[in-house]
């Protein structure tokens, strides 16, 4: 039954707090919040420094006119187990709010996550989330009900789960349809299989949950399988009396369906001809009978957030009005009220400005792409997070009691070798990610422990893992000296330092360099690899340099002469050129640092559009007594770059050089918070608004070199904390972190008895 509580609804606060205290990750000040949250529901506020980030609105207005808005945040990212979920309201026309009302929080190791909120016929308003449990496998849809929405001091039942416990994963994200009979019909996206991941991935399903009694039970209903990132569907009746289903994916277009038997039984989906970046979709019929739809239009990326009409149930859509053309617009939701004003919601830069946003206009308004009607009001915003609180040294990320070495001992308990049995070295790994697959290049060799940049033998491969299975699934060899392409042949030597950069989710670019110390120029080439057939193509490409001086293939001699027509005064070297940091996207456009390691020379570069050509913009190599080379890039919140590089020689300690420009650098030096580097690859990664800091220490276990890595965290790139402190035997050396599904992920390079302890490369899940 509906309305019967379930265990989370009776839980008395003691129980609550004994069994968050255990957690790592919550503050203690969190711990308290959300311990009376989970079952007081006219909870506080609490203080700003437990919203890092926000976004996901919903949005429904009463009869009486009050605005409710939903969202959720908690933790440093979505997904997180400190995820929660708010709402405010406003009786004013949405000119003021009151203060967010924590709705449901963690509990027993749960997070709680997209809300909606939903006025039903009968006048009441549903609060639906879901709540979501990894390690126990248990992902449900629940909801509170306030049956007095206009009260003046609303009051809420305690959550109760919404049915479904038939299926082991089941969440929502829409709105439910009323249907001309009276039934309610809820979109609802579920799998048949347990997952202990936070989402369910390919194993995804598209249905409909049914209520004939008022909500009081649901019935789930179709198995509509679509691409991966399949979410978020929604349905509308239309006049004929078909359900029409359309479905987010990561396809380019949202997919739809159709039922003839009110949601029975449902149609195999197929790809409309609606353009989608992959985002949370809004569609309503209006009182007019017209269709509404508020999805991403002309876009790049999630971009121009639009308004459209459609007069023939969806088969042509107007221009439209434009609702927010900025970068970062995501998941709308809203109303028609009974005046013809719609409501509108959607959230902005989720991990920057962190802004809810309400819009409201007419059907009129959307059909002339203007304001004719005066109703028009864009981008006010009624949430956002005040950020001077957390970049502070007196505001923690990490609670008290975090233990760094024993979480990085959970993350190397988990990782697995992704490298073929025949190798025995192996380094210096990149990798990129489409669905539910990991792309892992690396440099590897079949005849000893290590790597050289003369060794010829050295080649480079992709190895394509499954990320719910941690299983490799193939190794392709993407080089090796003396291939024969069909329109090149790599001379003998070494295939080095190989990247990968996700053009698409069809094509990935493998980059390598093919080098002979002291034999020939080396050369940067590339080739594409299409993740459908798991087929490099049968040609390879040389990669271009873009300097002052022009345009040319990308070897050292062209790197060398750009640094000395600014000051650059070391010798030139036929190698050692490499893209060496982790690509990076800055306002659209993609960077990357470029090292040759022996020539100790660093430089900052901007990818083309074409991303075959790297225009090198500024160098950045004093003080020259410090022997600078293989840096790691960012921008900090000001948008000032900051490199971290590693140093040879001397104390061996990392320095860093910052510029406003990308142009002009400073010189470079030792900054306080890294103490004790030694000469290996940092990292300088920003996932969430949380930038990410690895760097290898001179400290060794059992005499072991590059044995002990750090990764600190900060939210300014000034005040940093200690979240990971790798520490084995086996090394721990040239990790690559990157972000996808809502976990970060990294590879790494291992090794047992080669001193250099270069052998394998390991994968797995970072948090």
């Amino acid at each position: 039954m509906l309305h019967s509580l379930t265990a989370v609804g009776r839980q008395p606060v003691p129980d609550t707090l004994a069994c968050l205290v255990k957690r790592k990750a919550l503050h203690a000040l969190t711990i308290l919040f959300l311990a009376a949250s989970a079952c007081v529901s006219n909870a506080k506020e609490p203080p700003d420094l437990l919203r890092t980030w926000q976004g996901i609105p919903g949005l429904e207005r009463t009869s009486k006119g009050r605005l409710y808005v939903s969202w959720f945040s908690g933790g440093r990212q979505e997904p997180a187990v400190e995820n929660t979920v708010y709402l405010k309201r406003s009786d004013d026309g949405g000119h003021t709010f009151s203060q967010p009302q924590p709705m449901a929080g963690p509990l027993h190791g749960s997070r709680c996550y997209d809300p909606t909120l939903w006025l039903d016929p009968t006048g009441r308003l549903w609060f639906i989330f879901n709540r979501s449990n990894r390690e126990t496998a248990a992902h449900g849809v629940y909801a509170r009900l306030c049956e007095a929405p206009d009260a003046p001091e609303p009051v809420w039942t305690p959550e109760f789960r919404v049915g479904f416990d038939e299926t082991p994963f089941s969440f929502r994200m829409n709105k439910p349809t009323v249907l001309q009979n009276g039934t309610w019909v809820l979109p609802v996206t579920h799998a048949s299989s347990t997952t202990r991941s936070w989402g369910a991935g390919p194993q995804q399903l598209q249905g409909a949950a049914i209520s004939n009694d008022k909500g009081k039970t649901w019935k789930l209903h179709g198995a509509i399988k679509a691409p991966e990132w399949a979410l978020e569907n929604m349905i509308i009746e239309l006049r004929d009396g078909r359900l029409w289903m359309l479905i987010r994916t990561d396809s380019g277009v949202l997919w739809e369906s159709h039922s003839a038997d009110k949601g029975i039984t449902w149609s195999e989906a197929k790809a409309s001809s609606i353009p989608s970046p992959g985002s949370r979709f809004f569609i309503r019929r209006l009182a007019s009978g017209n269709l509404l739809l508020v999805n991403h239009y002309k876009y790049k990326g999630r971009s121009h957030l639009t308004a459209r009409l459609s007069e023939d149930e969806g088969a042509n859509w107007n221009e439209g009005l434009l609702l927010d053309e900025r970068a970062n617009v995501s998941y709308p939701d809203g109303i028609e009220d009974k005046n013809g004003v719609i409501w509108m919601v959607h959230d902005r830069e989720r991990y920057a400005q962190s802004e809810i946003l309400l819009s409201t206009f007419k059907e009129e308004d959307v059909r002339a792409g203007k304001d004719v009607t005066g109703k028009v009001r864009l981008k006010q915003t009624i949430e956002e997070i005040r950020r001077p609180l957390v970049a502070s040294a007196d505001v923690k990320l990490l609670p008290p009691e975090w233990d760094p070495k024993a979480e990085a001992d959970a993350v190397m308990g988990r990782l697995v070798s992704v490298t073929a049995t025949e190798v025995k070295g192996a380094h210096d790994a990149e990798m990129a990610f489409v669905g539910s697959h990991a792309y892992i290049v690396a440099e590897v060799n079949d005849v000893k422990a290590g790597e050289g940049a003369d060794w010829p033998f050295i080649y480079s491969t992709l190895s394509v893992v499954n990320i719910h299975k941690l299983t490799t699934e193939t190794i392709i060899p993407i080089a090796k000296g003396e291939d024969v392409f069909e329109n090149e042949t790599l001379p003998t030597g070494a295939i080095f330092v190989p990247r990968i950069l996700k053009l698409n989710d069809k094509t990935l670019r493998c980059f390598f360099a093919s080098e002979a110390p002291g034999k020939r120029q080396a050369k940067t080439w590339f080739r594409d690899f299409d993740v459908a057939t798991r087929a490099f193509e049968k040609a390879i490409h040389p990669v271009k340099l873009k300097t002052a001086a022009g345009t040319f293939d990308m070897e050292p001699q062209y790197f060398h002469a750009d640094a000395a027509r600014v000051g650059f005064e070391k010798r030139a070297r036929d190698f050692g050129l490499y893209i060496f940091d982790s690509f990076k996207v800055f306002g659209g456009r993609t960077y990357a640092a470029l090292n040759n390691y022996p020539g100790e020379q660093n430089g900052l570069s901007v990818l083309n559009k074409a991303s075959d050509t790297f225009e090198v913009l500024g160098h950045y190599n004093e003080p020259g007594k410090l022997r600078l080379t293989e840096s790691a890039i960012n921008q900090l919140p000001d948008g000032t770059w900051m490199a971290i590089c590693r140093q040879e020689g001397g104390d061996s300690n990392y320095a860093f050089t910052t510029s406003k420009d990308g142009v002009t650098w400073t010189e470079a030096k030792h900054l306080p918070f890294v103490p004790n580097g030694a000469s290996s690859k940092p990292t300088f990664d920003k996932f969430q608004n949380v930038y990410y800091l690895g760097w290898q220490e001179k400290t060794k276990i059992n005499n072991v070199n590059r044995s002990v890595f750090n990764v600190d965290v900060s939210v300014d790139g000034e005040h940093w904390e200690r979240k990971y402190r790798f520490e084995t035997e086996h090394s721990f050396q040239y990790p690559t972190f990157r972000q996808h599904q809502g976990s970060i992920w990294v590879c790494v390079t291992q090794g047992d008895t080669d001193s250099s302890r270069k052998e394998r490369i390991m994968f797995g899940r970072l948090e």
